[in-house]
């Protein structure tokens, strides 16, 4: 029975809407399966996510804001993307559906490309790269099974924008070890990525259409990744000898582990290939027969093509056997039986009677100490530190022992990450003759974590700072109206960021640590004395400064407030001027004899007094000529202070 017969999604309705009619591929994070759009009567391929992934929130949302990312590419070479959402625990994508194969099926079938094949599958996946890397979209997962090879000729690139999410998959083992093949050295060493690590996949898969065979293979995931990181890329004349120099050169230009050094964009490797294809077309043109440019001879490729790590295919759609027109499937017929020789019969004579009776004996001899019991056959564990993983692996198998598939993963401060640090059991152990040893590898020098310091006294910081593996750096004091006196208050490093806890670092980074000097003491109202020995218990110096301020509020030759003469937050050991204060701001009363009532209430109110007029003269006369004042009181030259009444008289 098959897979799909027994799926029980086969024949339910997703969403009221997608009739899932069969399963045609199954990966890591999700499987694909054909199925009927009943509202537009079409085929299409429903993507559902593994319930034990959909059950992982943050990996449902980055799985559906990738499906929206990629939904926004409409191009010929990029496979559709319809529709995507939740149905009760199911999160799917609803995808083109293309009846075809993959560039990985493809390459199974017949080892190798030709060059003109190759650069036709090339130039489409280039197109449809670029359009992506325009919208701002970068795939970082490019490998055969996401590129679709349709029955009508059409090639896709699938799964565009999906591979960040599947990055969280924690799947291992083949399946693993085929993504990391087409991996560009800044994935494999955690650094930024961006379009250029699209064109070196792309590289890599050049190199495995010419050669049927990737560049960098190994046992172990972390093998073939160490290789992308540190190992020269070959070229496909390497392989196969017959391969023309401008391809080579393709595979060179777009596979330089410097990102700078690759294309800077799809168009520009894409421009090259197309003038490398009219340039190898051109020369095969006016070549004689003999001297035409050949295609890589796949038969004796063929054996190479079998080492490829087989991946498990994120999208495999129905299988065809009318893609690339012309292809055939290479024979391999079997190699010629050996000639039969006749040979006359003859009596034995009397010297092969005896010889025969000797080696009988000599056999018996032999058989009798061979099949008597002997002790197992021991060998010494290999010292292997410091070697790759596919080095320690030839090693020890060398030695007549068997390498565990599983690697033990250790922080070391020596070792670099990706190589071996040590076996289990240990090297120079005795061990019977295929014994299993286990690899334990350096996953570098261990992350220091930031403690959380933030509300500690000094010392307690300081200790927890030396048990991350960190390092004291200068401590500043700080006054703080929240924290109390002589707790941390931040955490910096040496440029002044602010470190929150939980951060990763390496180990030995600097903390700078802000502590609290406490409140600001509060000054106001207090006597110069008072205000300065205030100051001094706070750790600051008050000196007077200026000729004072006026206040209504804060009595003459009382303290306004301080101020740090540069501006901003004082320090502890910080200078700060002291504002006295010169009482209420005081008045002279102008001389307003013989002004109009209305003048002089003007004068007055602009000088903030306040007024009352007592006036013969009606109110509405105030402005006349004839209604002018008489006397002040307090009277004209006199000093008050603001908002005193001044009397105002005016009588005939």
């Amino acid at each position: 029975m098959t897979p799909s017969a027994t799926d029980p999604l086969i024949g339910r309705t997703i969403d009221q809407r997608y009739l899932i009619e069969d399963r045609i591929a199954r990966g890591g994070m999700a499987s694909v399966y054909r199925g009927l759009d009943y509202r537009l009567e079409r085929p299409v391929a429903v993507k559902i996510m593994h319930p034990h992934l959909a059950e992982d929130e943050q990996f449902t949302a980055r799985f559906m804001q990738e499906a929206r990312q990629a939904a926004r590419l409409a191009h010929p070479n990029i496979v559709n993307v319809f529709d995507q959402g939740q149905d009760g625990p199911l999160t799917f994508i609803v995808m083109e559906y293309l009846p075809g194969i993959t560039l990985r099926e493809l390459l199974r079938d017949f080892g190798v490309l030709t060059w003109e094949q190759t650069l036709d599958v090339v130039k489409a996946i280039l197109q449809g790269l670029d359009a992506a890397h325009q919208a701002g979209i970068v795939h970082r997962d490019l490998k055969p099974e996401n590129i679709l090879m349709a029955d009508d000729g059409r090639i896709k690139i699938a799964d565009f924008g999906l591979a960040r999410a599947a990055s969280h998959d924690t799947q291992t083992g083949q399946a693993l070890l085929g993504t990391v093949a087409y991996l560009s050295p800044e994935l494999v060493t955690g650094s930024p990525a961006d379009i250029r690590s699209d064109l070196y996949a792309l590289g890599i898969m050049l190199f495995e259409m010419l050669t049927g065979t990737q560049p960098f293979k190994g046992d172990q995931a972390v093998t073939v990744a160490y290789q992308h990181a540190n190992a020269s890329m070959p070229v496909p004349s390497d392989v196969v000898p017959d391969t023309p120099t401008e391809l080579d050169e393709l595979v060179r230009w777009s596979t330089q582990r410097n990102p700078d050094d690759r294309p800077p964009h799809a168009k520009a490797l894409l421009d090259q290939v197309i003038r490398v294809e009219k340039e190898l077309r051109k020369r095969q043109a006016a070549a004689s027969p003999t001297e035409a440019i050949k295609a890589p001879d796949i038969e004796a490729t063929r054996v190479m093509a079998q080492e490829t790590v087989d991946d498990e295919p994120t999208e495999v759609l129905s299988r065809t056997d009318d893609v690339f027109a012309g292809l055939e499937t290479p024979d391999y017929s079997e190699e010629a039986a050996a000639p039969t020789v006749t040979k006359v019969r003859k009596g034995p004579s009397p010297l092969l009677w005896v010889t025969f009776v000797v080696a009988a004996l000599a056999a018996i001899g032999a058989g009798w100490w061979v099949f008597q019991p002997q002790g197992p056959i021991m060998v010494t564990v290999p010292d292997v530190a410091g070697l790759t993983v596919d080095q320690a692996g030839q090693s020890l198998r060398g030695a007549g022992l068997v390498v565990e598939e599983a690697l033990q993963q250790n922080y070391d401060d020596e070792i670099p990450a990706g190589l071996v640090i040590s076996t289990s059991p240990e090297a120079g152990t005795e061990l019977e003759e295929q014994a299993s040893v286990q690899l334990i590898v350096s996953q570098g020098v261990e992350p220091a974590v930031m403690p959380a310091l933030i509300g500690l006294p000094v010392s307690d910081a300081e200790s927890r700072i030396d048990e991350a593996r960190l390092t004291r750096g200068d401590v500043t004091y700080e006054f703080s109206t929240t924290a109390d006196k002589d707790s941390v208050t931040a955490v910096t490093d040496q440029d002044g960021t602010t470190i929150a806890p939980g951060t990763e670092l390496e180990p030995g980074t600097i903390l700078n640590l802000v502590v609290s000097a406490g409140s600001l003491p509060e000054v106001t109202g207090l006597t110069v004395e008072e205000a300065e020995a205030a100051l001094d218990e706070a750790g600051l110096v008050g000196v007077v400064g200026g000729d004072g301020q006026f206040s209504d509020e804060i009595a003459e030759g009382l303290v306004i407030e301080f101020r740090v003469p540069n501006g901003g937050t004082p320090r502890p050991g910080d200078t700060v001027t002291l504002t006295v204060s010169r009482g209420p701001e005081l008045i002279t009363v102008p001389d307003l004899i013989d002004e109009t009532i209305a003048d002089a209430i003007a004068e007055l109110e602009r000088l903030e007094l306040q007024v009352e007029v007592r006036s013969e003269f009606p109110e509405e006369s105030w402005d006349e000529a004839f209604a002018r004042v008489t006397s002040l009181e307090p009277g004209e030259g006199q000093q008050v202070p603001k908002g005193t009444v001044i009397v105002i008289r005016s009588f005939v």
